[in-house]
């Protein structure tokens, strides 16, 4: 068998109606050094029964955790059974475009300094018809520096193709905030690895997100999430010495910085917004 380059790694938790497409869309890859690693986060539903047939192949794993634990400590285990260079995060409602490994490969070759690597998003959502149809197309953008990405308060980088040891340079995912690791964790996970590493964007659209009624981000989630956003922007400005205050506002509801103002020349970051 070829030796892989990245593993894939579909953390899942009561996903039964979407997996299947995503582990479909690995297989059907243009690019063939992969590994797929599934960990499932103690299903309660028919998500195992799904996986289980996708087993034969000897390039798919499945771990399943005896009780569920939240996305950042499902993540943290991946990273213990990654051993690639690389690894794609791929969320188990969702699916790549077919040529993305081949484009992840491309930009390592690229720019192998980088930690993370990252493209642009088709966003999906079910009419009344029952038929699934694009309603957004996401393009990200490059970051020339930490503060640029932690005023990024917009959708966050899909899809996420980390070094696999630049991760384990800075530690893994937190897991020790109020909520255990549930929320944010890729958020914090990217300014963890901007602090010490340049992201590089591939400026294609390769991943393709699910909204749906099933998803763990809700309105009345919001307080908490705005919470966190907080904290994790005064944290890190702090981190950072403190050069920068930052001036907050709302959109949609969620806690977004709107700029950042340097304490002592008085100037402001302006941050381009996300097309």
């Amino acid at each position: 068998m070829t030796k892989a380059k990245f593993t894939v790694v579909i953390p899942s938790y009561n996903r039964a109606e979407f997996i299947e497409q995503a582990i479909e869309s690995v297989l059907e890859q243009t690019y063939d050094k992969w590994k797929l690693l599934i960990i499932d986060d103690a299903s309660t539903d028919d998500t195992v029964k799904k996986v289980e047939p996708y087993l034969k192949d000897e390039r798919i794993r499945l771990v399943c955790l005896d009780r569920n634990q939240g996305i950042s400590s499902v993540l943290n285990r991946a990273l213990e059974e990654v051993d690639t260079e690389a690894f794609v995060q791929l969320d188990s409602d969702d699916w790549l475009d077919s040529d993305a490994l081949r484009r992840f490969s491309k930009a390592m070759k690229e720019d192998p300094s980088a930690a993370l690597y990252y493209g642009n998003v088709r966003m999906w959502a079910q009419r009344s018809s029952g038929k699934w149809k694009v309603i957004k197309r996401v393009r990200h953008r490059k970051f020339d520096n930490k503060y640029q990405f932690l005023c990024y308060m917009t959708y966050m980088l899909h899809p996420r193709c980390y070094r696999t040891e630049a991760v384990r340079e800075v530690g893994g995912w937190e897991t020790d905030d109020p909520y255990g690791g549930r929320i944010m964790e890729d958020r914090r996970m990217v300014l963890k690895l901007i602090e010490r590493y340049p992201l590089h964007w591939i400026n294609k659209t390769l991943y393709n997100r699910r909204k749906h009624r099933l998803q763990l981000t809700k309105k009345e989630d919001f307080q908490m999430r705005n919470q966190l956003r907080k904290e994790l922007v005064s944290r890190s400005l702090s981190n950072w010495g403190n050069e920068y205050s930052p001036v907050f506002g709302y959109r949609g509801g969620l806690l977004i910085v709107k700029r950042l103002l340097h304490r002592k020349k008085s100037k402001m970051i302006q941050v381009r917004e996300a097309q």
